[in-house]
């Protein structure tokens, strides 16, 4: 296909994996001085497969690291080719790269992800199974025994592009940190439930851990970019933007709960930042989400209105949403998408993907402090329940975590 020769014309392979049989799944981790590998290793062993299903470990460390971290990662390097020399699995095979001394700008999870992936890619272009899933895991991270098989059936029976997958982190046994990890996996999925409560159609969590994508839609969407953290959730928004994006629960993923300051931001920065804090986590107000609901209900009707309508529309609604789309000349980003869809269905489709969740951040960043004051994840996330509900929601953490872990749909 055109577009793998494209690709790869731009973006030269790392390392040409080898394996033994012809796979239906590729499960990409990258590694940094990680021993927690062997957990998630035994984890995926013991998956329940009908199909041949792939390991790509991705070993790096950056040319900046101490000569001790690099050591370490040398002869984890080295164990980690034992391990799958040894094991008794049939099914399942791994192959382990040594993305060693990576350039200091480019170091990091994304640039490991995207070496992974990139081969994976390559590996289901060469044996011409193009619509091969591709998962993306952590090296900290278990997975339930028919993790595999779910995956591989949903790239079989779907044209999904790709899917995120349902997740629960695992806590730790210290109690600040436990605290830490509750709060910030509450914070995600209260996030999520406010994009659905709101009417947006790409309300999705954006994990490294919890998502998968298709060969030929890796490809089409210009690959994993190479940033040192939040690689998954510029990558996840153009799958989304395919309109063939999904969630699934029927399995989960199990991502560790730890500190860890090894990236400039994620999971392991924040549960080390609210410890820091004494446990304090502050999360956008959920009125800032609810001015949103209203704006979402109602753009269906802009569809062909012209610019003095699509301006009537936007004083309309509240000042905060108001000044934001001012400052965003949401009247010529409206006039533009109708001049280009010839369509309702696809008029919507391309709003949303101009305000997509990148674009909700934005706004949400724009309206605290100074509209809204960010409240404490537990009042904000029980807020949310009581509006959807009509019913008083506990603000206790572990009730609310468990009330929003049911509601992973």
């Amino acid at each position: 296909m055109k577009i793998f020769d494209r690709y790869f014309e731009k973006n030269p392979l790392k390392f040409f994996p080898d394996f033994p049989d012809r796979l239906a799944l590729i499960i990409v981790i990258p590694v940094f001085d990680d021993p927690d590998i062997f957990r998630t290793l035994n984890s995926l062993l013991n998956c329940r497969v009908d199909d041949k299903v792939g390991i790509i470990l991705v070993v790096n460390h950056a040319e900046h690291c101490e000569e001790e971290l690099k050591k370490r990662n040398s002869r984890l390097y080295e164990e980690l080719k034992d391990f799958f020399k040894n094991s008794p699995v049939r099914g399942i095979y791994g192959n382990v790269f040594p993305a060693f001394d990576l350039p200091s700008k480019q170091a990091g999870v994304g640039m490991a992800r995207k070496i992974g992936m990139d081969a994976a890619a390559w590996y289901f272009w060469q044996i011409g199974n193009e619509k091969g899933g591709i998962a993306s895991l952590d090296a900290d991270t278990l997975v339930d025994v028919d993790y595999c098989r779910e995956l591989i059936a949903c790239f079989a029976k779907t044209n999904y592009a790709g899917i995120t997958i349902a997740y629960e982190h695992v806590f730790p046994d210290a109690a600040e940190e436990r605290t830490g990890i509750m709060k910030y996996e509450l914070y995600l999925r209260y996030y999520r439930l406010a994009l659905l409560y709101i009417g947006h159609p790409y309300a999705y969590s954006c994990l490294g851990s919890a998502f998968a994508v298709r060969a030929e839609d890796y490809v089409a969407q210009g690959g994993m970019n190479k940033k040192q953290a939040g690689e998954d959730f510029y990558f996840i928004q153009k799958l989304i933007a395919t309109g063939r994006f999904a969630h699934l629960n029927r399995v989960k993923v199990y991502p560790a709960g730890r500190i860890s300051e090894r990236t400039p931001f994620g999971t392991g920065q924040v549960v080390l930042q609210i410890v820091k804090q004494g446990g304090i986590y502050d999360t956008y107000h959920v009125g800032a989400f609810e001015v949103l609901k209203p704006f979402f209900r109602d753009i269906p009707l802009l569809y062909k209105a012209d610019a003095a309508q699509i301006k009537k529309y936007r004083e309309r609604q509240e000042i905060c949403l108001q000044h934001f789309l001012e400052a965003n000349d949401f009247v010529g980003m409206v006039v533009e998408l109708n001049a280009n869809c010839a369509a309702p269905k696809l008029f919507l489709k391309r709003f949303f993907d101009k305000f997509n969740a990148f674009r909700v951040l934005k706004y949400l960043n724009y309206v605290h402090p100074f509209y809204f004051q960010k409240q404490a994840v537990e009042i904000a996330a029980g807020g949310l329940l009581e509006k959807m509900t009509a019913e008083p929601i506990s603000r206790d953490l572990p009730d609310l975590l468990t009330a929003y872990r049911k509601r992973d749909i």
